[in-house]
């Protein structure tokens, strides 16, 4: 991500608000001087380094909970996106009356150029209903209160989908969610990508991808005392139609060809991990 700093630095350095500290935590080679300098003097910087027993899951916990040692709230980006100027006082804002907030993104390229593509929830989709199926609660887009933060840590080390996860605990405990549907954050796009989310797709990526959501809903679906069981089953029904779908295009290349075809003739996602059993093409896998 280091390419992408400068970017970054800039983009919190232009913030409207500007009252508040800044914590990046360093599971790579990159020079803290570099982060230092960028961000400049007018705003504090705190490193959370990574150690030999580290993984990025396990540092990403670790840093969080450092965080929630001191501060209310917690705003999270990802280094290798923009802020828009507002993102800072919009999250505040949207926290006066909920626990988690999120806000719409816009796709940039490699570059940086705008995509012109909206990422995020439509108008007359619901946060609460969304939420058990797909994601739009990343670690770009998010800000937290810390007492809803805590009891949704830590998280499992093998766990990817970090974001998801700790958005489908803090529903699953009835956490007021807020969606700003305003861009308030520019989602790059790279070859580095966890999710990919806009075309064209590989077999070998939605096997990936596939896995990742497999393994989501197991860890989602784990003995959980603050989970009440309505949510539980929802989150069980989804495991069971995630589960098919894995079975059907593992052991099936001609339906998964066929269904990576279809994907492809989509439009780019909305929202994250939506690339596995796509709602649109149910009559391609599940027949």
């Amino acid at each position: 991500m280091e390419r992408f700093l400068a970017d970054w630095c800039k983009s919190v350095n232009a913030q409207d608000r500007r009252d508040f500290d800044v914590w990046v935590g360093v599971d790579g080679g990159v020079s803290t001087d570099a982060v230092s300098t960028l961000v400049g003097n007018n705003v504090t910087v705190h490193f959370v380094m990574t150690t030999g027993e580290d993984t990025p899951i396990s540092l990403r916990c670790r840093a969080m909970a450092l965080i929630a040692a001191d501060y209310e709230t917690i705003i999270f980006t990802d280094s290798d996106d923009i802020l828009e100027p507002s993102r800072v006082s919009a999250a505040l804002s949207g926290l006066e009356g909920s626990d988690l907030y999120g806000c719409a993104l816009a796709l940039i390229n490699d570059s940086g150029e705008d995509m012109e593509i909206y990422f995020g929830l439509d108008e007359d989709e619901d946060p609460y209903t969304i939420l058990p199926h797909y994601n739009f609660l990343g670690l770009s887009n998010t800000a937290w209160r810390v007492e809803a933060l805590l009891p949704c840590l830590p998280a499992p080390e093998q766990c990817v989908a970090l974001d998801w996860l700790l958005a489908t605990r803090a529903w699953g405990r009835g956490a007021r969610i807020m969606y700003d549907r305003t861009i308030r954050m520019r989602y790059r796009q790279h070859g580095k990508n966890t999710a990919c989310v806009i075309p064209p797709f590989t077999s070998e990526q939605i096997i990936r991808a596939t896995e990742v959501v497999t393994a989501h809903y197991q860890f989602a679906t784990a003995d959980d005392s603050g989970i009440p069981i309505f949510q539980r089953q929802k989150l069980q029904t989804s495991a069971v139609r995630i589960e098919k779908f894995r079975e059907v295009i593992l052991a099936s290349p001609d339906i998964l060809y066929d269904y990576v075809t279809a994907l492809n003739l989509l439009s780019p996602h909305h929202l994250w991990w939506l690339s596995v059993a796509h709602p649109a093409l149910e009559n391609i896998w599940n027949r």
